[in-house]
């Protein structure tokens, strides 16, 4: 242990600061650490958590996007696309996660003195690895939807089709319920009713190479250049961000939140610190002139009271991290908090527990902690030992 490393482990020791001035501060100090490092945690995790959570549950029932026809709108595909002029090998080889040929139609459900406008979304796996579980007479439909008309799996119900072919006469289709889906996102189990693709395909008047769009869930970003060269420029490919940008126009405020969280709290927490190595140091005025007399140099003793504060910093980040993750870990598995979906998309509030980001965040607030102890530490340089031997 060289000198400096041991001057500050007897000022950081239990007994001395028992009944000093700066003890209570020190504490403080600690504890805002803590604080500030729970919080920085929590929401770094809970932000990225719901953007991932969001964008997961959209890949899963939407794709990461769509190829479609120029004319059609975000649920309405009634100008078909021709899967013959798309090259569909080469989208299979492109290691992409799903690929789904769907339609959407716009249908009326009729209710006792109202009714609601949603869509019906008929699709099919061109991969063959996803069988489809409903027949061309049976629906799936949102836990929203079934609670709103009090319907349950195995109950019939009607929906009133509008087709570009059928504008002002509806088609009328009677189904059975065979199950019951939630994504999380009332902004789509809302609107959404699932069904057969054969389905949209008798509805529309379609033969077997024709098809609303192709739904596309990508293995990674790399995969967008293979995609454009295997779809004519006479299509268009319409990314999720792009369909649904108010949502994820929403989800990405979440990123200049939680940086503005971690920013305000390392300035909190850094001056708590300062606030403790002055009063730290006042205090050991008369060991800081005695240090001076026996011939240690500023740089020694500013170095002393810099392994002092980054101690605390420490202490503070691990007893914070501790804490931290604790509360994480248990929202992860038993969904302690829950959210409004109509509001934040998700049921209840997810948790991105990535410990890199983490290990990253701790790393950012000691270099800037640290820094900003060498303001305080710089005071040592200033005081004058006779002087300060002389008022102790």
């Amino acid at each position: 242990m060289n000198f400096e490393r041991f001057a500050a482990s007897k000022i950081l020791g239990y007994k001395r600061y028992k009944n000093s001035i700066s003890s209570p501060i020190i504490k403080i100090s600690i504890f805002s650490i803590i604080i500030g490092i729970v919080v920085m945690n929590i929401s770094m995790s809970i932000g990225f958590g719901i953007q991932k959570n969001i964008k997961d549950n959209f890949s899963i029932n939407t794709g990461d996007l769509i190829i479609t026809n120029y004319s059609n709108s975000l649920f309405e595909t009634g100008d078909s696309i021709d899967l013959d002029i798309i090259d569909l090998s080469n989208l299979k080889n492109a290691n992409v996660k799903n690929l789904n040929k769907v339609a959407y139609n716009p249908v009326i459900y009729p209710r006792d003195s109202s009714f609601d406008i949603l869509v019906f979304k008929g699709y099919e796996d061109l991969n063959g690895n996803q069988p489809n579980k409903l027949n061309i007479n049976e629906v799936s439909v949102s836990e929203y939807f079934s609670k709103r008309n009090n319907l349950k799996i195995g109950d019939e119900t009607t929906f009133l089709f509008f087709t570009k072919q059928n504008k002002n006469t509806p088609k009328i289709r009677k189904f059975i319920i065979k199950s019951i889906y939630s994504t999380g996102i009332q902004e789509y189990d809302s609107k959404i009713i699932l069904g057969n693709f054969k389905q949209s395909k008798q509805l529309n008047n379609w033969n077997k190479n024709n098809a609303g769009g192709i739904e596309v869930s990508l293995d990674n970003k790399n995969n967008l250049e293979f995609i454009y060269e295997s779809v004519p420029s006479s299509y268009k490919i319409i990314l999720n961000k792009e369909r649904f940008g108010e949502i994820y126009n929403w989800i990405s405020l979440f990123d200049s939140n939680v940086y503005l969280i971690v920013f305000l709290m390392i300035i909190v927490g850094g001056i708590n610190m300062i606030t403790s190595l002055l009063i730290t140091i006042l205090e050991k005025r008369k060991f800081i002139g005695l240090l001076k007399v026996l011939g240690a140099n500023n740089s020694s003793i500013r170095k002393i009271f810099m392994i002092n504060g980054t101690y605390l910093i420490i202490r503070g980040l691990v007893m914070g991290n501790l804490i931290s993750t604790s509360l994480l870990f248990l929202q992860l598995k038993f969904n302690i908090v829950k959210l409004d979906p109509s509001v934040y998309y998700v049921n209840s509030v997810p948790v991105d527990l990535n410990f890199f980001n983490i290990i990253l965040l701790n790393i950012l607030v000691l270099i800037a902690s640290f820094l900003m102890l060498i303001i305080p530490s710089s005071v040592v340089s200033k005081l004058n030992p006779t002087t300060m031997l002389r008022s102790s």
